[in-house]
């Protein structure tokens, strides 16, 4: 099989962060977030893998060049102007033998769904589109995928209002398709598969099928959720891709190459540290705090439950709690950063202020 992934996305809902890159490049624990779905697909046995673009793609092409150093092989189908989700998906099959099975992946989702399971029911069933779901306690904001006890699925709802839904089952952004379906998708339009392409299929009797897990999934498209997904993975509800390890067993702590901490330094588990950290005289750090490569942290300043992007500084004195901190900010002398707060590339926070 090959993989195609929607990379297209301006990454609005994740701003400021995406400012200045794409969501796909954001770190996650040290590695750009698109590296958790390509070791995904390779778990899976997939390495050949078309990026479908269409926001910042030389930026993408930088990062990820041919694949090679991800031990995959990555084709890149560039949109001239946004063709929606099924759109992006028949612009990617020029990539794609007509005779082949196609994995399809949402850009912004981090799951460990049973994608070979998920593949043997595809064949099994003879469907021409699976669609993976999982299960959520609020359904609103996503799109319902209503089955019968078999597991065809007879009906889709994008984003119910409340009570309108009947199933917390949502489509979870993984599919699998029959590369034929790709004829029905007109081309260089813009067509959106949950709004067009799956209710005609429907609508057509073709056979589509649901994949219920309750395997781990998380939509990264929120600066909340986006926290919430490294957190998740420093508990182990997540496989993850340590940038380094301090050698000791069990401590889950992963350590940068250089870093320089203070003897004084309080630092609790879980936490990630890139390279080149240097922490002042009692600072402490506290469990879940993820920083990039390069920062400074000053005397006194508490951290924790953050994420902390390269080449931060921060001053003396300073708090930061739930937070996410673009890269190269500057946060001042005893200021403090409340949850829920993200600071974009470049943020200065003055002395003694509250964000």
């Amino acid at each position: 099989m090959k993989a195609i992934i929607l990379v297209g996305g301006e990454g609005t809902r994740l701003r400021p962060l995406t400012l200045h890159c794409p969501k796909s490049t954001v770190p996650m624990l040290g590695h750009a977030f698109l590296e958790y779905q390509f070791a995904f697909l390779r778990k899976h046995g997939i390495r050949d893998i078309v990026l479908s673009i269409c926001h910042q793609p030389k930026l993408l092409r930088a990062a990820f060049g041919t694949g090679r150093r991800f031990g995959i092989k990555l084709h890149y189908a560039l949109e001239s102007q946004p063709l929606g989700t099924a759109g992006a998906i028949r612009n990617a099959g020029k990539f794609i033998d007509r005779r082949e099975t196609v994995v399809v992946l949402n850009g912004d989702i981090l799951t460990d769904i049973n994608l070979t399971r998920m593949a043997t029911v595809h064949r099994g069933q003879r469907s021409v589109l699976t669609i993976g779901l999982t299960w959520v306690e609020d359904p609103s904001a996503y799109g319902l995928v209503q089955t019968s006890r078999a597991g065809r699925v007879s009906c889709f709802l994008e984003k119910p209002s409340p009570g309108e839904g009947q199933t917390h089952w949502i489509n979870s952004g993984v599919y699998i398709f029959d590369s034929a379906v790709f004829d029905r998708i007109p081309e260089g339009k813009n067509y959106s598969s949950e709004r067009q392409l799956f209710p005609e299929l429907l609508s057509a009797g073709q056979r589509v099928w649901s994949f219920p897990g309750r395997d781990y999934w998380m939509d990264i498209g929120t600066p909340a959720k986006y926290l919430q997904a490294h957190l998740d993975i420093l508990e182990d509800r997540m496989f993850m891709l340590p940038i380094g390890s301090t050698g000791k067993k069990n401590s889950r702590l992963y350590m940068g190459k250089r870093c320089r901490f203070h003897p004084t330094v309080e630092v609790s588990a879980p936490g990630v540290f890139g390279d080149d950290c240097v922490a002042a005289a009692e600072a402490r750090i506290g469990e879940f705090a993820i920083l990039g490569q390069r920062v400074k942290i000053g005397p006194h300043a508490v951290i924790q439950r953050s994420v902390i992007w390269d080449k931060v500084h921060i001053g003396e004195g300073a708090k930061l709690n739930g937070c996410v901190i673009g890269a190269a900010c500057q946060i001042g002398r005893f200021a403090t950063v409340r949850p829920g707060s993200v600071l974009g590339q470049g943020t200065i926070i003055p002395d003694y202020s509250v964000v």
